[in-house]
C-alpha cells in the first residue's frame, strides 16, 4: 500500500467513524471517554480534509474550485525553468560530476539494465530495427559495391607491421608474459624440424656452388675438391643453434633485457622491407577475399527471418540479443577492455558536460514543455508524491492531536474553572 493510499483510507476511516459516532451522538447518552472519541475523530477528520484539500490543489481543482487552485500547472513555466536552471548551473558543474564519472562502471550499468525487463525489450526492439534497415540496404546492388569498397579500402590501411612488432616487443619486455618463453619454443620447434634440415643443406649447397667462382683459398680449394660435408655442416650449425636456444631460455634479468632490445632493433630496422612485402601481401589478400559474395549471402541467408511474420522476428531478436550481450560479457571478463570502454564513455560524457551542458537543460525544458497537464502533474508527483502523501497523513494526526488538547482544556475550564468562577461572582 502506498503512502497516498493510506491517507485516502485515513480520510475515508475517519469521515465513517465521524458519522457513525455523530448518529450515537444524538441518538443516545454520551460518556465523557465518547465525548472524547467524537472531538478527537472530528478533529481528525477536518485536519484530514484540509490538507486533503491543500494538497489537491496543487495538481487540480478540488470540488471544482476554482481560485488559487492547479497552482504546479498554473506555473509550470516558472517551475520548468527553475528546474533548467537548476541543471544547469548547480548540477552540471565539473567539480560536482567529474569524481562521480569515476566512481560508475558503465559497462556493469548497461549490462544490469539491459538484464532488466524494460531494457531488455527496447534493446530487443532496436537490434530488431537496425538489422531491418540494413537488411533493406543491403539488398541494393550500389549498396553492396559501396560497403565491399569501404571494407576493402579499411582492410588495406590496417597497419599489420607496426601493430604486430609493437605488441611482440611490448609482449618480450613484460616478465609476466610467456611471450618469451614461447618464442624460444616456436623456434626451437622450427630448428628440430626436417624441414630446417633441408632449407640448411640447400643454403649450404647454394653457397658453395656460388663460391667456386672466388678467389682460391683453402675454403675455395676444398669446395672445388668436394671434401666439404654439407650435412655435417648442417648438423654442426643446427646444434649451435639449440644450444644458444637453450641457453638464452633461462637466461634472466640483463641477459634477458639485452636479448630483447637486439630482437627489437632488428624487427624496426627491416620495418621498411617487412612493410612493403606485408602491404603487398595484405592488397592481394584484401582484393581476393570475395566480399561481395558474403554480403550476398547474408542478405539471403537473413531473409526467411524478415518473411516468416512474427515466428521470425522473434528468432532474429533472440539471436540479436544473445550475440550482442555475449560480446558484453566478454568485454567485461578483460578488465583491460572494460576499462577501456569506460573510460571512452567517461571522455564523451566531460566532452558534452563541459562544453554542451546548457543543450541538457534546454532538452529538459522542451521535454517538460511538451508535457500536457497529466503527464506534467505525473512527472511531479512521482518526486514528491509520497512527501504530499505524509503531509496529509500528519495533518490527520496533528488535527486529533489538537483536538484531545483543545476537549482537555475544556473539561479543565467546565469543571474547574467555571464552579470556582461562580463562586467568586455569585
Amino acid at each position: 500500500m502506498t503512502y497516498r493510499q493510506r491517507a485516502n483510507l485515513i480520510l475515508g476511516l475517519s469521515f465513517v467513524c465521524f458519522i457513525a459516532i455523530f448518529f450515537w451522538w444524538y441518538t443516545h447518552d454520551v460518556s465523557v471517554w465518547e465525548e472524547l472519541l467524537f472531538f478527537v475523530i472530528q478533529s481528525a477528520l477536518i485536519g484530514s480534509i484540509a490538507d486533503w484539500f491543500a494538497v489537491t490543489a496543487l495538481f487540480e481543482k478540488p470540488l471544482g474550485f476554482p481560485y488559487h487552485t492547479e497552482l504546479l500547472y498554473r506555473h509550470r513555466d516558472r517551475i520548468i525553468d527553475g528546474i533548467a536552471r537548476l541543471i544547469s548551473e548547480k548540477l552540471l558543474q565539473p567539480d560536482m560530476w567529474k569524481d562521480k564519472l569515476y566512481q560508475i562502471s558503465f559497462m556493469d550499468k548497461a549490462v544490469d539494465w539491459l538484464r532488466g525487463p524494460q531494457g531488455r525489450e527496447k534493446l530487443r526492439t532496436g537490434l530488431y530495427e537496425v538489422a531491418q534497415r540494413a537488411h533493406q540496404h543491403i539488398q541494393r546492388g550500389e549498396t553492396q559495391t559501396a560497403i565491399a569498397g569501404h571494407l576493402r579500402m579499411y582492410l588495406k590501411r590496417q597497419p599489420l607491421v607496426s601493430f604486430l612488432e609493437d605488441r611482440l616487443v611490448s609482449l618480450l619486455e613484460d616478465p609476466t608474459s610467456p611471450m618469451f618463453q614461447d618464442l624460444i619454443n616456436l623456434v626451437r620447434r622450427v630448428v628440430n624440424s626436417e624441414d630446417f634440415d633441408k632449407l640448411l643443406e640447400r643454403l649450404i649447397i647454394q653457397w658453395r656452388e656460388e663460391s667456386q667462382h672466388s678467389s682460391m683459398s683453402s675454403i675455395t680449394l676444398t669446395k672445388v675438391l668436394g671434401i666439404v660435408d654439407t650435412q655435417r655442416i648442417a648438423k654442426d650449425i643446427k646444434l649451435g643453434i639449440v644450444n644458444w636456444l637453450d641457453q638464452w631460455e633461462h637466461a634472466e634479468g640483463e641477459q634477458r633485457e639485452w636479448l630483447c632490445r637486439k630482437v627489437e632493433i632488428l624487427l624496426y630496422s627491416m620495418n621498411g622491407q617487412l612493410s612493403f612485402g606485408v602491404q603487398n601481401w595484405q592488397n592481394e589478400f584484401v582484393d581476393a577475399l570475395p566480399i561481395e559474395q558474403w554480403l550476398t549471402d547474408i542478405e539471403h541467408s537473413t531473409k526467411d527471418y524478415f518473411m516468416t511474420g512474427e515466428q521470425g522476428r522473434e528468432e532474429l531478436k533472440d539471436l540479436l540479443e544473445e550475440q550482442f550481450i555475449h560480446y558484453l560479457e566478454y568485454c567485461r571478463s578483460y578488465p583491460e577492455i572494460k576499462e577501456w570502454l569506460d573510460e571512452q564513455i567517461r571522455r564523451a560524457f566531460n566532452v558534452i558536460l563541459e562544453h554542451e551542458h546548457s543543450l541538457i537543460a534546454v532538452a529538459v525544458r522542451d521535454v517538460l514543455s511538451g508535457f500536457d497537464k497529466n503527464r506534467f502533474n505525473q512527472f511531479l508527483e512521482s518526486k514528491v508524491g509520497e512527501d504530499l502523501a505524509w503531509i496529509r497523513i500528519n495533518g490527520a494526526i496533528v488535527g486529533a492531536s489538537i483536538g484531545l488538547c483543545v476537549f482537555g482544556v475544556l473539561k479543565i475550564y467546565q469543571f474547574t474553572l467555571v464552579p470556582f468562577l461562580r463562586g467568586l461572582f455569585l
